[in-house]
């Protein structure tokens, strides 16, 4: 019989425009047993986001956990839909939420973490579980070996 497991969030939408980093978080948090959906954020033509058009981010599980870029291609350009309106859009649709950029402060009820940009696997890795797992922690080693 397996031990009993801590629930916790699998799920982890990643929203980065950078194809590298993008793939570099997904792989750190797949690693770590998490699921890893990717965006680029908005862009071409009208750098405006789906989520925001119809309330909802049709990637984004009801339980997923968020990694936010909040420098996207719609914030270069200053057009479209910029990373402020889809942080609130998924704190308000109950997501917690990694924002990376350094500059947000933490809040939002212990939904939101901020990191600088390009985090270390460390950083980003330990965030994801604070959010994701109802003590802020990861599982048991064992526990995870399982999981695979």
């Amino acid at each position: 019989m397996l031990p009993s497991m801590e629930p916790y969030t699998r799920n982890i939408l990643v929203v980065e425009p950078n194809p590298i980093e993008r793939e570099r978080l997904a792989a750190a948090l797949e690693e770590e047993g998490f699921q890893a959906f990717l965006c680029s954020g908005p862009t071409q033509p009208d750098y405006t986001c789906l989520g925001a058009r119809a309330g909802t981010c049709p990637l984004a599980s009801q339980d997923a956990v968020v990694v936010l870029d909040m420098s996207l291609d719609s914030d270069a350009v200053m057009s479209g839909t910029p990373a402020e309106d889809l942080l609130g859009l998924y704190l308000e649709s109950g997501h917690p939420v990694v924002a990376l950029d350094g500059s947000h402060r933490g809040d939002e009820a212990r939904r939101l973490i901020c990191l600088r940009r390009h985090p270390e696997t460390d950083a980003l890795l330990t965030a994801v579980w604070q959010l994701a797992s109802p003590n802020g922690t990861p599982a048991r080693v064992s526990d995870k070996d399982e999981r695979l």
